[in-house]
C-alpha cells in the first residue's frame, strides 16, 4: 500500500452515538479504558477531524496578531522530527488554537500534525511554525485524503486511527480509504437523537462491504468489534 492505511476507531452507545453522558459512566469505564489503548495498538497515530480536535485538544485561544504580514508559501512543512506517536488534526481552514505541539491522551504526548488547505491564513502557517507543528496543505478548497495519507506514509506514518468525528469519518468512508472499523461498544444506550453515528455521509449510502475479524466481550458489559474492508 503506497499510502497510510486507515482504521476508523470509536467509542460508542449501545445504540451507536459517538458521544454523550455514556462515556462518563464508572460503570463504563473499562470499555472507556479499553478504546485508549486500543487506539494506539492500532496505529501510532490518533486523527480527528476539527470540530473534534477543538473540543479536546486544541482548545486555547487562536491569536494570529504577532503573525500577521508573514509571507509563508503554500508548502508542506515536514521537519525530521522523531516522536513514537502523532496527533493528525484535518482544519481545513487553519483554526485550531494549539498551545503547545503535542496532545496528551492514553497514556502518550503525541506531536501534532496539522492537515490544512490553502484556505488556511500565512499568519495560521506562522503560527505553527513557530510553535513546531508540521503541516501538509492538502488541496484548496476541500482535502485530497488520499495525497495526504501517501504524504503521511513517506513521513513514516504507516497507520492511523481516525477516531472522528462523524464528519471525518464520512468522508474518508465516501473516498473509499477506510481500511478497518474498529468500534468499542460501552455497556449503555444513549438515547440522545441529536448526537451522530459513526458516519456522517449527507445521506448517501457508500456501497462498501466489510467483513467482521474480532468480535470480543469486555468485562463491564462492553464488546469490542474490528471489521476489515472487503476490496
Amino acid at each position: 500500500m503506497n499510502r497510510a492505511k486507515v482504521i476508523v476507531h470509536m467509542h460508542t452507545s449501545i445504540d451507536g452515538k459517538i458521544d454523550g453522558e455514556y462515556g462518563r459512566q464508572e460503570k463504563g469505564q473499562l470499555s472507556g479504558e479499553f478504546y485508549a489503548q486500543q487506539l494506539f495498538r492500532l496505529s501510532s497515530a490518533n486523527a480527528n477531524g476539527a470540530t473534534t480536535v477543538a473540543k479536546y485538544a486544541a482548545t486555547g485561544t487562536l491569536d494570529l496578531t504577532p503573525f500577521e504580514g508573514a509571507q509563508v508559501p503554500y508548502e508542506n512543512w515536514l521537519p525530521q522530527i522523531q516522536a513514537d506517536t502523532w496527533d493528525i488534526a484535518f482544519d481545513r481552514q487553519g483554526r485550531m488554537a494549539w498551545t503547545r505541539n503535542y496532545f496528551e491522551y492514553g497514556g502518550k504526548k503525541s506531536r501534532v500534525i496539522e492537515v490544512v488547505t490553502t484556505q488556511a491564513s500565512p499568519a495560521y502557517l506562522a503560527f505553527l511554525q513557530s510553535l513546531e507543528i508540521p503541516y501538509i496543505i492538502g488541496g484548496d478548497q476541500e482535502l485530497n485524503l488520499e495525497l495526504v495519507l501517501k504524504i503521511l506514509k513517506d513521513y513514516g506514518i504507516e497507520a492511523i486511527s481516525l477516531a472522528g468525528g462523524a464528519t471525518i469519518d464520512g468522508a474518508f468512508l465516501k473516498a473509499g480509504l477506510v481500511d478497518e472499523i474498529s468500534v468499542v461498544v460501552t455497556p449503555f444506550v444513549s438515547g440522545d437523537n441529536a448526537v451522530p453515528g459513526i458516519f456522517n455521509t449527507n445521506g448517501q449510502f457508500v456501497n462498501q462491504q466489510f467483513k467482521i475479524e474480532t468480535m470480543q466481550a469486555l468485562a463491564d458489559g462492553g464488546v469490542y468489534l474490528r471489521y476489515v474492508a472487503k476490496r
